[in-house]
């Protein structure tokens, strides 16, 4: 079992104590949503602070919270307006996002955007696939992330207006930080959200794929889809400088990139 999930099992073990260590304590008054909010999220940056603590500290620098349905930092709108189709608009906004261990879409649901088109970039972590499906019922899945990570992923993905989408994470440990990039800037009004039935009276033919998406984790198919652990790339990214390490550090480290592209050094 890997750590992460031992440690989220005994987050979930104290969390049940507390429980029910408060429930045979005499109750005077009810705990507000504000008040559980806060306890909740005590907990969880704890748990993220012993078991993630990069992530914890790339969450704090980009400012990324709940928001909205959604774990993200602040949104920004473009000051610069422009024409879409006879509709003036400021040209872009986007957001920098956090999609978790096994998610799948906003609480399994898909999307549609009637008028802007969306740019999902990936920043750092884990593999997230991204689903698309047009009116014409065409699918197409494509992999945001790091192509050292799986040959085939992509640094961005376009997401066309009008057609609707959905995103898998496919690490059960590892979080993915990503940016949406809305063109024009995204407008509330015309974003819709689809749940698993409606997507199957919809497209009745993908309703093996619309029950597998509505499941939180990752699909016992897509473990063991990355190429190799991409643990050791980002190990070398995060702030280690080679005259620190000595020549035998940036020895070893080259020798390792040499044999995984089937070169020698």
């Amino acid at each position: 079992m890997h750590s992460l999930q031992v440690a989220t099992m005994k987050l979930l073990l104290i969390a049940c104590v507390c429980a029910l260590a408060a429930a045979e304590q005499p109750q005077q008054t009810v705990p507000t949503a504000a008040q559980l909010t806060v306890g909740l999220t005590h907990l969880y940056r704890r748990f993220l602070h012993a078991v993630a603590p990069r992530q914890l500290e790339l969450q704090d620098a980009l400012d990324i919270q709940w928001r909205n349905g959604m774990m993200a930092g602040p949104p920004f709108r473009s000051p610069v307006q422009a024409n879409f189709g006879g509709v003036e608009a400021p040209t872009f906004s986007f957001v920098n996002s956090m999609i978790t261990p096994g998610q799948k879409g906003f609480f399994g649901k898909w999307s549609k955007h009637d008028t802007s088109d969306l740019l999902m970039t990936y920043n750092r972590g884990s593999l997230t696939k991204i689903h698309m499906l047009t009116d014409g019922g065409i699918h197409k899945e494509v992999v945001l992330g790091h192509p050292l990570h799986k040959h085939d992923a992509k640094f961005a993905v376009m997401i066309p207006k009008g057609t609707y989408c959905i995103f898998e994470s496919l690490s059960e440990d590892d979080a993915a930080f990503v940016t949406y990039v809305a063109i024009p800037a995204w407008n509330p009004a015309n974003s819709h959200n689809y749940s698993q039935k409606e997507m199957e009276a919809k497209f009745p033919d993908f309703s093996n794929m619309f029950h597998e998406l509505s499941k939180p984790g990752v699909d016992e198919h897509e473990h063991g889809d990355e190429d190799h652990d991409h643990e050791h790339d980002e190990h070398d990214h995060d702030d280690h400088d080679d005259h620190d390490h000595g020549p035998q550090r940036r020895r070893r480290r080259f020798r390792g990139r040499a044999r995984r592209f089937g070169g020698r050094y």
